[in-house]
């Protein structure tokens, strides 16, 4: 029971035209044109577009399976439902393709008032949506320009805690952003700088000198000179990664003061109001 449900709900007319043109293309020629059939006597009817392709299939099967007659009724079948039909040479052999001309080149009588009628019924269409457009524009003109526009902009409260002014940029406050961006890519990059520095020196094999040494190594392996460099170094290291991180802390902290979570803009003709709300 449960397996005859699922293969109702999955039976729709467009997974049965898929598998007849699977069987068409696989050369399974009697379950192409069985299949078609089915998509064809399906209740409901099946949608336009799915009827064209099952009387194409429908045709193109009963081609190879020499039957004419068959192959020739389902042909016409798709020029009724729409006469500007064509098989693509690049895709259909070249006797089916003359078949087909000659068919459509038969039923010529039949097919051009129904061509008309399509043409006919495109131009009231065509006429309706454009009286549509011209109703719609003539609202607007009476109407006039919308008496208020309001712009949103959301503010996201986890970037106040970014480095690099990202909370003062988002709060509007471009050149104390630039300031802090500034400030804190110049810090880190000094220390970055001294500590690679500082390790280089610390790490130089050739600048150790041992017990032996006369002058310049009162705590071997390290100079006097380069101990006192390193100290030097480690001064700069540590100022600039306090400045860095105190950087830091004031752009969170100046970030938070400001920040609005939402900002709403009324724009009316000839002037724009601003407010401000702090709804969570």
């Amino acid at each position: 029971m449960i397996a005859l449900l699922l293969a109702l709900a999955i039976a729709t007319p467009e997974a049965d035209l898929k598998r007849a043109r699977d069987r068409y293309e696989f050369g399974a020629y009697p379950d192409a044109a069985a299949a078609s059939r089915e998509v064809l006597g399906a209740t409901p009817a099946p949608p336009v577009l799915v009827a064209l392709e099952a009387w194409r299939v429908l045709g193109l099967a009963e081609y190879q399976l020499g039957d004419r007659t068959a192959s020739r009724k389902a042909f016409i079948q798709l020029l009724l439902l729409d006469p500007d039909q064509t098989l693509d040479p690049f895709l259909v052999p070249p006797p089916i393709v003359e078949f087909f001309d000659r068919v459509r080149a038969d039923a010529e009588p039949q097919l051009a008032p129904i061509r008309e009628q399509k043409r006919q019924q495109y131009e009231l269409e065509r006429a309706a949506e454009e009286a549509r457009r011209r109703l719609a524009a003539e609202e607007a003109i009476r109407s006039g320009p919308p008496s208020k526009v309001v712009v949103v902009e959301e503010h996201i409260y986890l970037l106040n805690f970014l480095p690099f002014g990202v909370g003062q940029f988002q709060n509007g406050d471009t050149t104390k952003g630039i300031i802090i961006a500034v400030s804190q890519v110049v810090f880190g990059a000094v220390n970055l700088g001294s500590i690679f520095v500082h390790n280089a020196i610390a790490q130089d094999s050739s600048r150790r000198c041992s017990v032996s040494t006369a002058t310049n190594c009162s705590n071997p392996p390290i100079p006097d000179s380069d101990r006192q460099l390193l100290s030097n170094i480690d001064v700069i290291k540590y100022v600039s990664a306090g400045l860095f991180w105190g950087m830091y802390a004031y752009g969170v902290a100046d970030s938070l003061i400001h920040y609005v979570p939402r900002i709403e803009t009324e724009i009316t003709p000839g002037k724009a109001a601003v407010k401000l709300s702090w709804d969570f």
